[in-house]
């Protein structure tokens, strides 16, 4: 996880919760709870979480701190039900993060440690749980400014990154279907790592949010969500809904919006979500159309600096993975397959091949960069 500095904003004349009152303190194994971090509506953990910065007495190593805010579930209008849904949430979350880590899935953010605390001067039911993450250096939302020209080939690593960071999880049957640029965390500027797991989705194991019709964020959804077309079988629902959101995230990265908001304002009012009336089905060619649309800006936005035949492989990979039918959605070589069309190692191999062709095609500009800057 990654922090933001900002202070905390807490409403008027509302106590100060347990959970907010873990500054200075030294928890269980050593760890001191450092900075108090802001909440941000994206943050993972939303409202019933509060954000620290913990480092390790041992050896300096630092972590970002997750801790659920029990106090601000109990002021909700039905605090029951939000208190059996967020601790059934944590419960599930805590188990994928340590199947992620016993599997040691290296793109995937990992959990180093977890435990309970009561701050001092607490009655006896002010425990605090808390998960204790690994500490990036923040997201991809601000390397890859597209304002700023952003190296291509950073973005394309970072692609290589999350296709390996979802393939690790699909390999334990485990789907994330919350991919956006904020869950992506960056480590410098070579490493990426798919974060938060809060809306994930693991094969014969229930989570609390399995029966909502859209696990995510609803402005990257796949279009069959928005349209509630969502298909019973597993692999379609789950891993299709990855795949569509690892070909948004390139549109994120080389045109600074994602996939599913750039075809829905290229729709006729009737077509949009919320107005169509009627199936998926009849409305899919004119998705397919707005689609074909935003991969046309793509193929012309893509920086001219890159080969040709590089450009055009980054917009049939989009098309591929972003397919609004998700039946076609996938590498075409799997749709042959009996098993599940949305394996992503050909994505793993293909990001990887084209990140090294742009770092060679871009070596010779940013040389000639540094050298006018020096």
């Amino acid at each position: 996880m990654h922090a933001n500095n900002e202070a905390q904003a807490l409403p008027a004349n509302e106590p100060i919760t347990p959970a907010q009152r873990l500054l200075g303190m030294t928890l269980p194994r050593g760890w001191q709870v450092t900075e108090k971090l802001s909440k941000q509506v994206e943050q993972s953990g939303g409202y019933f979480s509060q954000g620290y910065i913990v480092q390790r007495i041992e050896d300096g190593k630092k972590g970002f701190l997750k801790a659920l805010d029990y106090a601000l579930i109990l002021r909700d209008d039905d605090p029951a039900k939000v208190m059996a849904f967020q601790t059934r949430a944590v419960l599930f979350e805590r188990e994928i993060l340590r199947v992620c880590r016993d599997n040691r899935m290296d793109r995937v953010i990992e959990v180093i440690d977890e435990g309970s605390v009561r701050p001092e001067g607490g009655g006896p039911s002010d425990v605090v749980q808390y998960l204790i993450f690994e500490l990036a250096d923040g997201d991809a939302r601000r390397q890859a400014d597209v304002s700023k020209r952003y190296d291509a080939a950073w973005a394309l690593r970072a692609l290589h990154h999350v296709a390996t960071g979802l393939n690790q999880l699909h390999g334990q049957r485990i789907a994330h279907q919350d991919l956006n640029p904020s869950n992506v965390l960056t480590f410098g500027n070579e490493l990426s790592k798919v974060g938060d797991l809060g809306r994930a989705a693991s094969f014969g194991v229930a989570a609390p949010h399995d029966d909502e019709p859209i696990a995510g964020n609803l402005t990257y959804a796949p279009p069959e969500h928005l349209y509630r077309a969502v298909s019973p079988e597993w692999n379609a629902r789950r891993y299709g809904c990855d795949a569509y959101l690892l070909g948004s995230l390139i549109l994120s990265f080389f045109l600074g919006g994602a996939m599913t908001p750039l075809v829905q304002e290229r729709l006729a009012p009737d077509y949009r979500v919320g107005n169509w009336r009627d199936d998926y089905a009849s409305v899919l060619p004119y998705v397919r159309q707005a689609t074909n649309s935003v991969l046309q800006v793509l193929a012309r936005e893509l920086p001219a600096a890159l080969p040709e035949k590089l450009r055009s492989r980054i917009v049939t990979v989009t098309r591929e993975l972003c397919d609004p039918d998700p039946r076609l959605r996938g590498h075409p070589r799997n749709r042959r397959w009996e098993g599940n069309q949305y394996i992503l190692q050909q994505y793993v191999s293909a990001f990887d091949l084209m990140a090294r062709q742009a770092t060679i095609a871009l070596r010779p500009i940013q040389s000639r960069v540094g050298s006018s800057q020096s």
